[in-house]
């Protein structure tokens, strides 16, 4: 069996990734602001309320969410463009460090039943 060295994905990958996905266009309070895929799983990134951004992704028939709530700076009402884009790319990168967590405990997993069958 070959273990795989767990990626770090930094921010600015996370935003390429991010940037590279489908957008979708629409909503008022829940709103999705894109779907994309890493490593088979696919994952939505919503904004709810305008300050709540979440990640919903399916890893093996489960499902596994987060969620950062971000608000404007003081004195204004809402976030720009540019900072909806940032926590876009933010709650993205929960997304994969999420999977590649899953992947590393079902890998220590395997690793753990094959060194008990050597064993015995």
């Amino acid at each position: 069996m070959t273990m795989t060295k767990k990626k770090i994905v930094t921010l600015e990958e996370a935003n390429n990734l991010f940037n590279k996905a489908v957008i979708i266009k629409g909503g008022t309070v829940i709103q999705l602001l894109q779907k994309s895929d890493y490593q088979g799983c696919p994952i939505y990134i919503r904004m709810i309320d305008s300050k709540i951004f979440e990640y919903i992704l399916q890893y093996k028939g489960e499902i596994y969410t987060g969620y950062n709530v971000i608000t404007p700076e003081k004195g204004k009402k809402k976030l720009n463009k540019d900072q909806i884009a940032q926590c876009g790319a933010l709650i993205f990168t929960g997304a994969i460090t999420t999977i590649e967590n899953l992947i590393e405990i079902e890998q220590e997993k395997m690793l753990a039943k094959d060194s008990k069958k050597t064993v015995n």
